[in-house]
């Protein structure tokens, strides 16, 4: 049986368990998930999509807003408004078509400017935190077709996350780790759609849908004499808990190097244990920690990273594999500009030799990212 988007699996989860301390900021959650008898095989690098249900709250809502039934069955469907709502629409980001219906239908000044400008900028500032449910309230007294309204959204998508198991060690299990979305903003609450779906709704012996989402791209090397390199700060840390599994299962001989980072040890330290034990048994030959928040003055891993930088250069010099994983908006960019500084530094050269430095690195299959 091949299982993929449209024909999951549906798994069930084993085991959920808190990872982030009482006074983090963060609600990060490790999921034990098991395969049963879904034959699915898989490889450290590799994601998971899940299939999310949506948020009966913001369901109720919407269809009170609607002034509809949960009931009701729209034109030309043969599932009630509730279960399509639930099950087979996106409900919190709105689309263009709904964004641009609401704007031509409703007078309000400040997004019929934005959209009047095409300021992509200013559109951006203005949905930043919002929901459908808030733009369809910009008019309250705007009415809306539920045919309409249901052709103004999206399917509902999955959601990857990377796998932080080795099938050689968990060889019926899919370990996850989730960072739970939380945000507040005028009176209302609003959660990461499976994020909240996972944390709030799904306990142990809960089942899901999933699907493997293989990621040729981010590959422990072949030749396992090679070195390894990791900056995974926060949930980032996900794919290296994989790859620390494998190496240590594949008695690897190839020195690991892991960079992890959060903002307070005592809080935020994922999977602490584990990562002292691998550092204790010597399978991972160096840690490097960046506690942001710790100290006055923030550290992050890329300033672990320039402390380190005379043996990270020898470290790649002598054929490592470098892996990036996490937030793409500014941790990947930041690490980035930081091995730039790196290889300057160390072979004081211009910038345009640290970008082909970079570039051959990539060529050769050395520098790889997972972000997003």
């Amino acid at each position: 049986m091949i299982w993929n988007r449209k024909n999951p699996y549906l798994a069930e989860i084993y085991e959920c368990q808190l990872l982030s301390g009482e006074k983090s900021n963060r609600e990060i959650r490790h999921y034990e998930i098991d395969l049963g008898n879904s034959k699915i095989k898989y490889e450290p690098g590799d994601s998971l999509g899940v299939i999310p249900k949506n948020n009966h709250e913001l369901i109720n809502s919407m269809i009170s807003r609607l002034d509809a039934s949960s009931s009701t069955i729209p034109d030309g469907y043969d599932s009630s408004l509730f279960d399509l709502l639930e099950n087979d629409y996106e409900i919190l980001t709105p689309t263009n078509r709904l964004i641009h219906f609401i704007n031509e239908n409703t007078l309000h000044k400040k997004l019929n400017d934005i959209i009047l400008r095409q300021d992509k900028e200013a559109l951006a500032k203005f949905k930043y935190g919002k929901d459908i449910l808030d733009f369809m309230n910009l008019d309250k007294s705007l009415k809306i077709d539920l045919n309409v309204f249901l052709s103004l959204l999206k399917p509902i998508q999955h959601r990857a996350y990377s796998i932080s198991s080795s099938s050689l060690v968990h060889p019926n299990q899919i370990h996850l780790t989730v960072s739970t979305e939380r945000w507040s903003n005028n009176s209302r609450s609003y959660g990461g759609v499976c994020s909240t779906f996972l944390s709030d709704k799904c306990l142990k012996g809960s089942k899901i849908k999933i699907f493997l989402i293989p990621n040729k791209l981010f590959r422990l090397p072949k030749d396992q004499k090679k070195p390894i390199i990791m900056i995974g700060p926060g949930t980032g840390v996900a794919p290296f808990m994989s790859f620390l599994q494998e190496r240590k299962a594949n008695r690897s001989i190839g020195k690991n190097w892991l960079f992890f980072g959060a903002q307070t040890q005592m809080n935020d330290y994922l999977y602490c244990d584990q990562i002292k034990l691998m550092k204790k048994d010597n399978i991972l030959q160096k840690l490097n920690l960046a506690f942001s928040r710790d100290q006055k003055e923030k550290i992050y891993v890329q300033d672990k990273m320039y402390d380190e930088r005379s043996e990270f250069f020898q470290w790649i010099e002598n054929g490592a594999f470098l892996y990036v994983c996490g937030d793409a908006h500014k941790m990947a960019k930041d690490v980035d500009s930081m091995l730039h500084k790196i290889i300057r530094s160390q072979l004081d050269c211009s910038y345009e030799v640290s970008v082909d430095y970079i570039k051959n690195l990539k060529k050769e299959k050395r520098y790889l990212l997972d972000v997003y």
